[in-house]
């Protein structure tokens, strides 16, 4: 397989992200990272002959993540497909559940609501609970959840520190109330999935009961969001997630969740139960590198992306190399 430089293969994703399906990169065969049996730990695990194929959806969080499972199973000694990154949760995980992919990173609110099609509201508010009822409810759809991790990709919903002491906004049961009484000023900057999901704002609106005006949301896409949000003249509010590296670079501020729409995003490697059976090893790979992703790790990971300017596929090898995985 021809390897491309580090740059193209970012280059790569940034002009592929819209494509349903897309090839990230030139990892494969004995790998740039590790390579198997290099320093770290995963040199020792074995996944020599084995072959896989990565996703991620098309998010910098996810493309970070899913150069990490790349880079962790070459280390392993693995054979690995360039990072395949799809558009949108219901397209990476038709991709799993059809054979195309192997395995990608989840998160648990997502698993229940748009993969399961549960209600939100039924949800279990326990973070533990909800994975294990994801887990179990996936195992009859042939898919297996390795160990989650601490790492809580929430939604959330931010206002400009300037405008959060103008208008004296901290929660969303305060932007509900501007909402209906200020419709033009309660303007909401969000992604496509986002105003659709009912995991989203039909379920924020639910909630905290609001209707919004016909030109109350303005569609942008994710890395959009946070700078638009900050100027507050497209919106006032804009949709963020916990891990957001942009967050506190654009000195926003994080809405209190006081009435608790948003259920636990935690992290998980999801994977096909046929290509776990015949590689139990790929848990010696994932789960201890999951005990390693908290929320405040991924923030600084997508603040290096986002706001820093530096290659995703750099910022997971160095990761995994600082915490002994490879070296």
């Amino acid at each position: 397989m021809h390897l491309r430089t580090r740059t193209a293969r970012w280059a790569a994703v940034l002009a592929a992200a819209a494509l349903a399906v897309t090839a990230c990169g030139g990892g494969g065969s004995g790998g740039q990272v590790g390579g198997g049996g290099g320093g770290g730990s995963l040199g020792a695990v074995g996944l020599d002959g084995a072959s896989f194929t990565v996703g991620s959806k098309e998010f910098t969080e996810q493309i970070i993540l899913g150069e990490i499972a790349v880079q962790a199973l070459e280390a392993a000694g693995a054979d690995v497909a360039p990072l395949a990154t799809i558009t949108g949760s219901t397209n990476v995980r038709t991709a799993l559940t059809s054979g195309q992919l192997d395995m990608y990173w989840e998160y648990t609110g997502t698993g229940w609501s748009t993969h399961q099609k549960k209600e939100v509201a039924d949800a279990p508010r326990d973070e533990k609970e909800l994975y294990e009822a994801v887990k179990q409810a996936d195992a009859a759809n042939g898919i297996a959840w390795l160990d989650p991790a601490p790492l809580n990709n929430a939604y959330a919903l931010a206002i400009s520190k300037a405008k959060s002491d103008e208008l004296g906004i901290t929660t969303m049961s305060q932007m509900a109330e501007l909402i209906n009484s200020n419709p033009a000023q309660g303007k909401i900057c969000a992604a496509a999935e986002f105003i659709t999901r009912d995991d989203g704002l039909p379920g924020v609106a639910r909630t905290y009961g609001f209707t919004l005006a016909p030109d109350g949301v303005a569609e942008l896409e994710l890395s959009l969001i946070p700078p638009e949000t900050a100027k507050a003249q497209t919106c006032t509010f804009g949709e963020v997630t916990v891990t957001d590296g942009a967050v506190s670079a654009n000195d926003l501020v994080v809405l209190e969740d006081d009435k608790s729409t948003f259920v636990d995003y935690n992290l998980a490697m999801t994977v096909r139960q046929e290509v776990l059976d015949a590689n139990p090893k790929l848990a010696d790979v994932f789960n201890p590198i999951a005990t390693k992703l908290t929320s405040d790790v991924m923030r600084g990971l997508n603040e290096r992306v986002d706001v820093q300017g530096e290659l995703p596929d750099e910022v997971a090898e160095q990761w995994l190399t600082e915490n002994g995985f490879t070296g």
